[in-house]
């Protein structure tokens, strides 16, 4: 199985991106073209069943649900071209998820 991703939207603060789970996979994993640092620390969010949607503050700007639940977010690593999201728990099969990823501006280019 594989998990599926769409609506990715990048900006200087960082990536959104929906991600449809496959059940077993841990690692979400995005190219980006925002010419960070490789090493650039991040923080990310990532919600299912999210309901009710607006740019939410430490979203990174981004359209993001107000509601649903967590998954919770055990590492973030950002190379130079892509950004791994892993999770605690695998995004159920069929199910999306709303993920979004805020570099840290201090080490980013940009």
């Amino acid at each position: 199985m594989a998990v599926t991703y769409a609506n990715q939207v990048e900006n200087h603060r960082g990536v959104y991106f929906e991600a449809t789970g496959d059940g077993s996979t841990t690692a979400l994993t995005v190219t980006h073209a925002r010419g960070v640092h490789a090493n650039t620390t991040a923080s990310a969010t990532v919600t299912t069943a999210g309901a009710g949607f607006e740019r939410k503050s430490g979203k990174g700007g981004f359209v993001y649900p107000t509601s649903g639940t967590n998954v919770t977010v055990s590492s973030v690593t950002v190379s130079a071209t892509s950004v791994t999201v892993n999770t605690s728990a695998a995004v159920g099969n069929g199910t999306k998820a709303y993920v979004s990823v805020v570099f840290d501006q201090e080490s980013s280019s940009l």
